[in-house]
């Protein structure tokens, strides 16, 4: 990547809010105090049962995690156990993973505790409340033990499911009464289980705790949530007061949705770089009847210096464009000088204070609503004066007299000239002195010009074609030519065809871009991933992925066929990039592959491909290298052997982003992997990237055609869902900045635009066929009309399209012809007698199904009339829809009716 394409930002806002973890740190923690005083008084008076219990997601975990940050230690110590992923070991097995959680925890010395292995457990159960919780007692000295059991109900579920519950194996049945043990033993054991589910759900629990204190996690209160949405971002990003109360409108104080909203509210925060404004469209009418002599008029001009004449012609022809459209703001003088290609110097701002001090202007301060704009903006203070310096002193001839501000500056032009200086050397001086000397800057850049230093003869040019077109323009357009001509040389198409599209701006028919254009190769790529250097748009994904990356969460991107999901993942693999984004990458190891890569695809074939791809990465880290190597040859390609791995990262201060493109083919069995296998997979997944200790040292991203929810195992009502460690954002077609963004480099017209529009849909595979054919016909010396292109693009693309609609479900495939039917009917109305008069019915009934289909870009929603109106974003789908249902034999007939007959009535 070249210096011209990568920007460095050194004023990156990280994304406060946290989703796809508990929230451990403290100062991110708001409201529950009184669960922790609750605890407190509980602990004190040596109650050793304390029950917590909610919803999923309602923030239980996170106050496990912070209840030894309120919660005096100088009495307690704190062992957090997770139960999720126990359900079906055998008490043995389960008292040894706690055992070893006190230990790590409490940073305890395993030689002297000697926990009992499983083995010796599975003979005599009691050794752990016998020998192994009596020494960590002796090593706590006076400190009690508490034991944060998350995830208790999982055990729970089982225990009243009758056919697990005479396994002997299985810890659900006695797990809870060695625990009702362990507590009656020893008064220096205290647990405190959280529960996702309502306590009268488990009586029997509740039996063998009876006259356990219990409180519910329940919504956070109106202050606690209304904090939970300023503090974290206190600083960068201010809420409104009404604000607040939509956000609180749409997640009532919920915790986790809260954190979602907020999450993305900082997002689009950032995109916008709109830290809070308001908006207000203030429309000033001015009086034109105002009449006075031409004497009184030029003393108001001629009296004054000329940074201040300068300045009032600027104001004047500032509000004479916003009086050619009413909904445009005044813009700032400086603004608009700039524009001109004036240099802003500290003088000019002066000159305007002073105008303003000396009432020749004034300020209007604006407030909008509508616009979220609130600012100020200047005006000339008499109408008629305005009007006066529009006609007389235009301000692309004012600008000239900023020539004559330093005498001294200009002497030394006029001697360089007349003595015929050679080299840029003495005109540099003449404007480091005076920045707005131009005549000096016309100079500069025609010397480079002949002296094909093209790219700084474009940097000076661009200026001075601002300043005067007329006198600039054949250069100008010289210095785009050679420029680009040295840039195909060295390789650089696309910077090329900007160069070139500059050209065809202020030339449209010079006849030398086109042939520039015939020794170009194709910059567009078709079938392949787009390299990073070359990615359009997706900024705030982007920036979302490295949030998560940065607290170390997991993402889960979806998107159709030809959404840019392999271009995505490869642009975050980039260490260019990293630096883009101000983040530094020697401290990652970057791994990126494909699961369709795997074939057939097994979890003990996923484990091996990531600890071949991490091995390919660790050429400084030979050790640790050789250790990989050792696991593949032992055949210990396996979630523990991965645990094994990120721990050593950590060790060495790094940390594992690992890439996964076609997560699907995790989801799918095959031969070789069964449903249980998937369970299995996914739940070793969630495991490590959530549960261990080891997650850390793990960022996990992942693409898939569809949301999670819709692939995948199904869910069970005792279970998380294997998905939620993820954030879950959708690919999007692109918007019609970032299309024009990816064609910037073709001149197309606007019919030629609205055609690719039309057909493409914004659909990132797409556009890059669309700028490939235009970009071949432009080697042509000339671009293809609308009729041609749209037959040649649709003969290349259809197959797309019919993956697309062969992966569509039928509900959705049926909303898709209740579109079409209004172009469908009258060829079908013969051949399908469902009734379709009141379709708006339909698609009231199915908005999620609509939603769905909307996120995947086939369609887009009009909510501009009094109702949505559903639209195909491509022309090319709809065709296909179409030609289908038209071509459909009676047995697809009848299967297209049935599905009709469903959505009718559902």
């Amino acid at each position: 990547m070249t210096s011209a394409t990568v920007r460095k930002n050194p004023y990156i806002r990280r994304n406060p809010y946290i989703v796809g973890r508990p929230i451990s740190e403290p100062e991110l923690f708001f409201g529950r105090r009184n669960k922790f005083e609750f605890i407190e008084d509980n602990l004190q008076q040596g109650v050793q049962v304390i029950l917590f219990h909610g919803q999923r997601r309602i923030g239980k975990s996170t106050v496990l995690k912070q209840i030894p940050n309120f919660v005096g230690q100088d009495e307690f110590v704190f062992v957090q156990f997770d139960l999720q992923d126990k359900s079906q070991l055998s008490l043995s097995r389960v008292l040894y993973s706690l055992g070893q959680a006190i230990i790590k925890q409490i940073q305890l010395e395993s030689d002297p505790i000697n926990l009992p292995s499983i083995t010796e457990l599975e003979t005599n159960p009691n050794l752990f409340a016998d020998s192994f919780l009596p020494k960590v007692y002796k090593e706590l000295g006076y400190k009690k033990l508490v034991l944060l059991l998350d995830e208790f109900d999982v055990l729970s579920s089982n225990y009243y499911t009758s056919e697990l519950a005479s396994s002997k194996e299985s810890s659900s049945e006695t797990f809870f009464h060695y625990l009702k043990f362990l507590i009656e033993q020893d008064q220096r054991l205290f647990i405190i289980p959280f529960i996702g589910r309502q306590l009268d759900d488990m009586p029997k629990l509740l039996g063998l705790f009876k006259g356990a204190p219990s409180q519910k996690v329940g919504l956070l209160s109106e202050r606690s949530a209304t904090e939970l949405i300023t503090e974290p971002a206190k600083g960068s990003l201010t809420y409104e007061s009404e604000a607040i109360d939509a956000i609180l409108a749409l997640t009532s104080g919920h915790p986790y949705f809260t954190q979602v909203l907020c999450h993305a509210l900082f997002a689009q925060a950032r995109t916008e770089q709109k830290w809070q404004v308001t908006r207000d469209d203030v429309t000033r009418i001015v009086d034109d009847a105002i009449e006075i002599g031409e004497g009184g008029l030029t003393w108001f001009r001629d009296g004054l210096p000329i940074l201040e004449r300068v300045i009032f012609s600027a104001v004047a022809e500032a509000q004479k464009k916003a009086e050619r459209n009413p909904n445009q703001v005044v813009q700032d003088p400086l603004s608009l000088l700039e524009e001109y290609g004036v240099t802003i110097t500290e003088s000019l701002t002066q000159a305007r204070e002073k105008l303003l001090k000396l009432g020749f202007l004034g300020v209007v301060e604006i407030t909008d609503q509508v616009s979220s704009y609130n600012g100020k903006y200047y005006k000339v203070e008499i109408e008629l004066v305005r009007r006066w310096l529009v006609q007389r002193y235009p301000l692309r001839r004012e600008i000239l007299e900023l020539e004559d501000l330093d005498p001294e500056a200009k002497a030394s032009y006029q001697q360089a000239i007349e003595r015929n200086a050679q080299g840029v050397k003495p005109y540099e001086q003449v404007l480091k002195a005076n920045p707005n000397h131009f005549s000096a800057l016309f100079e500069i850049a025609r010397i480079y010009l002949e002296g094909d230093v093209f790219d700084k003869a474009v940097q000076c040019y661009q200026r001075a074609y601002l300043v005067d077109r007329v006198r600039n323009q054949d250069g100008l357009v010289r210095s785009h030519l050679g420029y680009a001509q040295h840039l195909m040389e060295v390789g650089e198409v696309i910077l090329t065809t900007q160069q070139l599209k500059q050209v065809l701006t202020i030339e449209p028919d010079n006849q030398e871009v086109y042939k520039l254009y015939n020794k170009l190769n194709n910059p567009f790529v078709v079938g392949a991933p787009v390299h990073p250097e070359n990615f359009v748009g997706r900024k705030s994904l982007i920036e979302t992925a490295f949030d998560q990356i940065y607290n170390r969460s997991n993402l889960a991107i979806w998107g159709g066929p030809g959404m840019g999901k392999t271009s995505f993942l490869e642009l975050l693999a980039s260490p260019d990039v990293w630096q883009e984004y101000g983040e530094e990458p020697s401290q990652a190891v970057m791994v990126l592959f494909s699961c369709e890569s795997i074939q057939p695809f097994t979890a003990s074939g996923f484990w091996q491909e990531v600890l071949i791809e991490l091995m390919d990465k660790l050429d400084s880290e030979p050790d640790l290298k050789s250790d990989i190597e050792t696991l593949l040859d032992q055949g210990k390609a396996t979630a523990r052997g991965m645990r094994q791995v990120l721990g050593q990262l950590g060790k060495r201060n790094k940390f594992l982003v690992l890439l996964v493109d076609d997560y699907d083919a995790a989801l799918r069995e095959n031969p070789h992997y069964t449903q249980a296998d998937i369970e299995v997979f996914l739940s070793e997944c969630r495991s490590i990237a959530y549960q261990s200790r080891e997650r850390e040292y793990l960022s996990m991203i992942v693409t898939s055609l569809k949301r999670f929810n819709e692939l995948g195992p199904s869910l069970t009502p005792d279970q998380s869902p294997w998905y939620n460690h993820y954030l879950f954002v959708v690919l999007r077609p692109l918007t019609e900045t970032e299309v024009d963004t990816l064609l910037q480099g073709i001149p197309i017209t606007p019919a030629l635009r609205d055609v690719i529009q039309n057909m493409a849909g914004g659909r990132p595979a797409l556009l890059q066929i669309a700028g490939s054919l235009l970009f071949r016909e432009l080697r042509t010396g000339k671009l293809p009309d609308t009729e041609t292109f749209a037959k040649e693009f649709e003969s290349q693309t259809r197959h797309i399209f019919q993956d697309i609609w062969q992966r569509c479900r039928d509900v959705e495939q049926g909303l898709l012809i209740l579109m079409a039917w209004s172009k469908l009917k009258g060829s079908l109305e013969q051949k399908i007698t469902v009734d379709l008069s009141d379709i708006d019915l339909v698609f009231s009934q199915q908005e999620l199904d609509l939603s769905s289909l909307e996120q995947q870009g086939l369609i887009m929603r009009n909510q501009d009339l009094e109702k949505p109106v559903y639209l195909f974003r491509s022309s090319i789908m709809e065709g296909l829809v179409i030609h289908t249902i038209q071509t459909s034999d009676k047995a697809s007939l009848e299967k297209w009716e049935t599905i009709l007959l469903k959505l009718i009535n559902p």
